[in-house]
């Protein structure tokens, strides 16, 4: 036996010993994963400029006699940018464009690529 099985486990040991699964599904010891979970939730911070949290918690259950399960789960909820509005318009019949259908228009997308082609076809032929 070692030294270190005749001493009590304290709070940093289980930082040490205890295994996690992090945010991206890895396998870790929950200090890595704290400090990895913590790096991750700042640069969100830093990217959004809004505040965010990190919950740790750390569950015991009884096995047997004095035999103890413990499980870590490290959580964060990190602050997120505005989901961008994607202006699309409709016609009557529910088909969607990019531009409004229903306004004038000043210029014609066809007729400007049909001058485009003829000046290149006129500039082969010169």
């Amino acid at each position: 036996m070692s030294e270190l099985d005749d001493q009590a486990v304290g709070f940093k040991e289980l930082l040490l010993t205890t295994r996690v699964i992090d945010s991206k599904n890895r396998q870790t010891k929950l200090g890595k994963c704290i400090d990895y979970e913590l790096e991750d939730l700042m640069q969100a911070i830093n990217e959004y400029n809004k505040g965010g949290k990190i919950t740790i918690e750390i569950g015991i259950g009884v096995e047997e006699k004095n035999e103890l399960s413990i499980q870590a789960t490290v959580k964060t909820t990190k602050p997120k940018g505005k989901i961008p509005k994607n202006p699309y318009y409709r016609d009557q019949k529910g088909h969607l464009y990019m531009d409004d259908p229903n306004q004038l228009k000043i210029f014609s997308t066809q007729k400007v690529v049909d001058i485009q082609e003829t000046h290149q076809k006129g500039a082969v032929n010169d």
